[in-house]
């Protein structure tokens, strides 16, 4: 009689290509079976990513810092160029850029880049005039009169704007020096 090896080959298990091995030990995983465990650890991967993402309000709040800071120094570039006084005018919920024009100051229209802009619900400004405020300034009141000025010879009026939003801890500061320097803090 002829000795049989122990491992043998025989008709392969649906799903699998070959039969190698002990018979009914061991069958291994199928196909499907492989795609579940990869589609659960996407998920998983997915939801950890999403939750390490960070702090959107705080994202939001230094893009419009960022934003704000362009902005400025584009105004502060166009009145040089132009030789053009323009200013700022704050107010809780935004900003608009302005323009003297016969002896008073008019909103920038026909400029989509300097246009009134206003912030996200949840994001506050508070500003802080340095040195010499304008007299009309010091009542504490919203008016119509720019507050931050935009000089022809570069020049600007000092301040400090802080950013900030009851959704984050996170403030960003923006210093504006008398020669036109701007300074994010983070």
């Amino acid at each position: 009689m002829i000795a049989l090896p122990r491992y043998t080959l025989r008709q392969p298990a649906p799903g699998r290509l070959f039969a190698l091995g002990r018979p009914q030990q061991g069958r291994g995983f199928t196909l499907l079976e492989v795609m579940v465990v990869v589609v659960i650890i996407g998920i998983m991967l997915g939801v950890s990513a999403l939750s390490m993402r960070g702090d959107s309000h705080a994202e939001l709040l230094e893009r419009e810092a960022t934003r704000m800071i362009a902005l400025l120094n584009l105004a502060s570039q166009e009145a040089v160029m132009r030789s053009e006084q323009l200013a700022v005018r704050f107010s809780d919920d935004g900003y608009e850029f302005m323009l003297l024009q016969n002896g008073g100051w008019l909103p920038v229209e026909g400029d989509p880049t300097l246009r009134a802009r206003r912030f996200p619900d949840d994001i506050s400004l508070r500003l802080e005039l340095q040195d010499n405020p304008p007299p009309a300034l010091l009542s504490g009141e919203e008016s119509d009169f720019p507050q931050v000025f935009l000089l022809s010879s570069g020049e600007m009026t000092p301040f400090v704007i802080t950013l900030f939003s009851p959704a984050t801890e996170r403030r960003f500061v923006i210093k504006g020096s008398l020669l036109g320097h701007l300074e994010l803090e983070k």
